[in-house]
């Protein structure tokens, strides 16, 4: 969706995937996210301490997939996503097949929808078409959304 991808774009304005990547993202997407999966999972009756679990898993798992470390994870790769497949989520599209690689926690959905992407090797750029004159500071990458809905 594009006034999602707007906001996702924070995330993806990272040349290099650290773990510090996992915490680049705009304060919106956060909160949107968030509350599409906490509030109806709540509704139907996870306790907090289920979710509060949920979310150190995640929060665990996406560090480890946005690592620079290689790590082979073997046949877990169909299940549980790693840094060598979430790399190609990050990738330019100059350098590769963009929209693959979905998952953070899981990589079982991207197999299973034929969205999954590993060619065995890294890519050449990481980013996204424009991403040379986006906004560098916290203040601008907070507002670029923000003035791009209004342009929409």
């Amino acid at each position: 969706m594009p006034v999602l991808w707007e906001i996702h774009k924070v995330h993806h304005s990272s040349a290099e995937l650290d773990w510090l990547a996992n915490w680049r993202f705009h304060v919106f997407e956060i909160a949107v996210y968030r509350s599409l999966l906490y509030a109806p999972l709540g509704l139907l009756g996870f306790s907090g301490e289920a979710l509060f679990a949920y979310g150190v898993w995640n929060t665990a798992m996406g560090h480890f997939a946005h690592t620079s470390i290689e790590i082979p994870v073997g046949r877990l790769r169909y299940i549980f996503n790693s840094p060598e497949m979430h790399l190609w989520h990050h990738v330019h599209a100059d350098a590769g097949p963009i929209n693959r690689n979905f998952g953070v926690t899981l990589s079982v959905w991207d197999w299973l929808f034929g969205t999954a992407y590993m060619p065995g090797h890294a890519p050449a750029r990481l980013g996204f078409v424009g991403d040379e004159s986006y906004a560098r500071t916290w203040l601008g990458q907070t507002l670029q959304p923000i003035r791009t809905w209004l342009r929409l």
